[in-house]
């Protein structure tokens, strides 16, 4: 009988202790489960959403992971892109992240382009009577420092070409790069990455608006013929569809 109750009681305090796979997680396999998660995209957002907070875990454990706040920083913004109603709170919240990630590692050029890519969405949201015209200069510092780390960085070529190209007139006074250099800063982009969509349609646009319908199909067919696009997750068709639109307003060869 007693041994009986002995049974009863060790099953019944192994039920109440915390459980291993829960709790005795590495931030190593946090770090490598959310990353396998941001590879559902068709699960979009849960999925990113569930990796998020397996981040958002590592710190407490590793305080000085540099990768996790870069994680989290690359999520939100995803996040904040993808999911309509709260796209400021997402930016906010990557926006946070890429400070610490700086704070922890400046010389990091992703931290400096999620930096720079968070904050400016969050200016775009913005009335525009609460937004410094130094932003723009902000953002300039932040993404030029992206490129000296990295200058292939195809999302901060990308994003300083944009910036150079849609400031306006004003506002280009505080940037220091000109906008003859807007060609330069997008190409870069699609040659560092040739499955970029995104950034061959802002290219093929510029190319249209500037009077290169030649280069402007170019890019536009390009688009068209991807098979591997990146960011994955970012609906193709919308790209696509821009494309075909594109060609459809291009003088005949």
């Amino acid at each position: 009988m007693v041994c009986r109750l002995l049974i009863v009681f060790v099953t019944a305090l192994v039920w109440l202790l915390p459980s291993p796979s829960l709790h005795a997680s590495t931030a190593q396999e946090l770090i490598a489960e959310g990353d396998r998660l941001l590879q559902a995209e068709d699960k979009f957002p849960a999925s990113f959403e569930q990796a998020l907070s397996l981040y958002r875990q590592v710190p407490p454990m590793q305080p000085e992971t540099v990768i996790s706040y870069l994680r989290v920083a690359r999520v939100c913004l995803a996040l904040g892109d993808g999911v309509k109603g709260n796209s400021r709170a997402w930016y906010e919240q990557g926006e946070q992240a890429a400070e610490k990630a700086i704070s922890l590692q400046e010389s990091s050029a992703d931290a400096h382009f999620l930096l720079a890519a968070n904050r400016g969405n969050v200016v775009n949201l913005l009335p525009f009577w609460k937004v410094s015209p130094t932003i723009v200069g902000d953002l300039e510092k932040h993404l030029l420092r992206a490129l000296a780390l990295d200058p292939r960085h195809a999302r901060a070529n990308h994003m300083m070409g944009m910036l150079l190209y849609r400031t306006p007139g004003p506002l280009r006074l505080l940037l220091a790069g000109k906008r003859d250099q807007v060609e330069s800063y997008l190409l870069r982009s699609v040659e560092s990455d040739p499955n970029f969509a995104e950034a061959r349609l802002d290219l093929a646009q510029f190319y249209q608006e500037t009077g290169q319908p030649g280069q402007a199909r170019i890019q536009a067919q390009t688009i068209l013929a991807l098979t591997d696009p990146s960011p994955r997750r970012v609906g193709m068709e919308k790209y696509r569809s821009a494309a075909e639109a594109l060609l459809k307003t291009l003088p005949g060869q």
